[in-house]
């Protein structure tokens, strides 16, 4: 065999077996900077967000003082709404109320793109540089974060080249088809700091609960990533946030006395499922396949005993 022949097989050989290992660093590298910078930064424009046949839009604006991270969303099309949300609170401004109202701030309500771990999504989604587009006038790199399963939706995401500020996601099903989509229709993002006060951090780890619930064979890579128990009109209610370190499903417990058994729904790409175990309704809501929801309500056991 001719040595020019054998010299092109291995280039070729070559570039088979490290082209996509590359791409993924570049990806990874990518949506490190994205997590960082979509808390970090400075910014303000206006978005639209799609889920199903349901279109609406909003203008941010996100500041960081001295280390502390304020946003402030308003609605442009529909009702006249407003949320503030601070390091501690939200609060919720609606023309129909004379008082706006203010809850605590838990992790659950951080942009979950800020929350991102690429190690430990790799085992879970394929992350993979796409190409160049351009979203609100601004050049974006795609990157794609495509499940290896069917539990869950890929994710496409394209990144302000400049920043890695996240200008678009798309979120498709295992057939490619949109699910939703969030949209910056204009963008201006103003420059840090030369020597930022940055916001602090912290790596989500699984919540410790020793309560009267268990999940068995619920889809790999989820974590209970919040609890609450709470007792809205003297009915206690237990919320649980399970997070695989992209997608987020809410499952709420609470006395089944009475309405209705078991129920499904949508709003838009997001699935509502409940479902009565021992006398208790449960209900879990998420953007996910909705074989994914009965999963989780097929997963819970109740042990009153303890374990």
């Amino acid at each position: 065999m001719p040595r020019i022949i054998i010299s092109h097989a291995l280039t070729l050989l070559l570039l088979l077996l490290f082209t996509p290992a590359v791409a993924q660093d570049e990806a990874t590298t990518l949506l490190d900077r994205m997590t960082h910078t979509v808390r970090n930064l400075n910014y303000e424009g206006d978005f639209v967000y799609q889920t199903g046949e349901v279109l609406n839009a909003m203008h941010i604006v996100h500041t960081v003082r001295e280390g502390f991270e304020k946003e402030h969303l308003s609605t442009l099309t529909g009702p006249n709404r407003e949320i503030i949300r601070d390091d501690y609170t939200i609060t919720r401004l609606t023309p129909d109320k004379e008082k706006p109202s203010v809850s605590e701030r838990r992790r659950s309500h951080l942009p979950t793109l800020a929350s991102f771990d690429p190690e430990r999504l790799a085992s879970l989604y394929r992350i993979e540089v796409i190409g160049d587009e351009r979203v609100a006038g601004r050049p974006v790199t795609q990157v794609a974060v495509m499940p290896m399963d069917s539990f869950r939706y890929g994710h496409r995401l394209y990144l302000d080249k400049e920043t890695a500020l996240p200008l678009r996601r798309v979120v498709v099903n295992r057939k490619g088809a949109t699910i939703s989509q969030m949209m910056f229709t204009t963008i201006e993002i103003s420059e840090m700091d030369t020597q930022p006060q940055e916001v602090s951090e912290t790596p989500v780890e699984a919540v410790e609960y020793d309560g009267d619930w268990s999940f068995e064979g619920i889809p790999a890579g989820f974590i209970i990533e919040l609890y609450s128990h709470t007792e809205p009109g003297g009915q206690a209610r237990e919320h649980f946030v399970f997070s695989d370190g992209i997608t987020r499903l809410s499952l709420y417990i609470e006395n089944g006395s009475g309405g209705l058994g078991s129920r499904q729904t949508s709003v838009g790409g997001v699935g509502i499922l409940s479902t009565k175990v021992d006398g208790y309704k449960l209900t879990v809501v998420g953007e996910a396949p909705i074989d994914t929801l009965k999963t989780f309500l097929r997963s819970a056991r109740h042990n009153p005993a303890g374990k």
